[in-house]
């Protein structure tokens, strides 16, 4: 009976010294994260805002203007070959002015004026003793007050001014009408025909 009593007494301080370790013990349950929980936390949302792309737009306007002007155009004058080409604007046949007339024999000179913010550029020609001049303002980039005249009469041509390269371009009808020239246009270039020289009338001998 004695050693039945020490071992129930035994068993009995084993377990309360087990249960006062358990309620001693500083353990924290550590939560499991289920799958939904976990997709949540990985994937956010993005609150980035979309960049724009302008630069698509940019260049269809930047090839849109350059459509407006076609390429040069093989000029001959006078069964020459030009240094210069002709070209097309605003469905425009348009030949560089200077290059052309002296091609033609003209003679050219040019002159500018400054005034403030504007210059006034004149391009005079002279063959044979008649004279055309050309003359326009400039300002911003922009031509104004166009005017022709060949022996200061006006030429019936509709006024129209362009640069490009340092050169200065105006309407074939200009040489056609101020010059009197055969301009024909085809697939291989521009050809420029000087008039006929006109027949000289005899001098009548003066009686004495």
């Amino acid at each position: 009976m004695k050693c039945s009593k020490k071992a129930i007494l035994a068993a009995g301080l084993l377990a309360g010294a087990a249960a006062m370790t358990g309620c001693s013990a500083d353990t924290t349950p550590v939560a499991t994260p289920t799958p939904q929980t976990a997709q949540q936390e990985t994937v956010a949302p993005s609150t980035a805002e979309p960049t724009a792309q302008p630069a698509a737009e940019a260049t269809a306007q930047s090839e849109e203007g350059a459509e407006e002007t076609a390429g040069p155009i093989r000029l001959r004058v006078d069964g020459q070959e030009a240094d210069v080409s002709a070209i097309e604007e605003e469905d425009r046949l348009l030949l560089p002015l200077v290059e052309t007339s002296e091609a033609l024999g003209w003679k050219a000179e040019t002159e500018e004026l400054e005034e403030e913010t504007q210059v006034k550029r004149t391009i005079s020609l002279e063959k044979d003793g008649s004279k055309i001049t050309v003359s326009w303002i400039s300002s911003d980039n922009t031509v104004s007050q166009i005017t022709w005249q060949r022996d200061g009469l006006l030429i019936p041509v509709d006024t129209y001014i362009t640069t490009m390269d340092d050169v200065v371009y105006v309407p074939a009808a200009f040489f056609e009408e101020a010059m009197e020239v055969r301009i024909q246009a085809g697939t291989d270039g521009v050809d420029v025909t000087p008039p006929e020289p006109r027949d000289t009338p005899p001098t009548q001998e003066q009686s004495e």
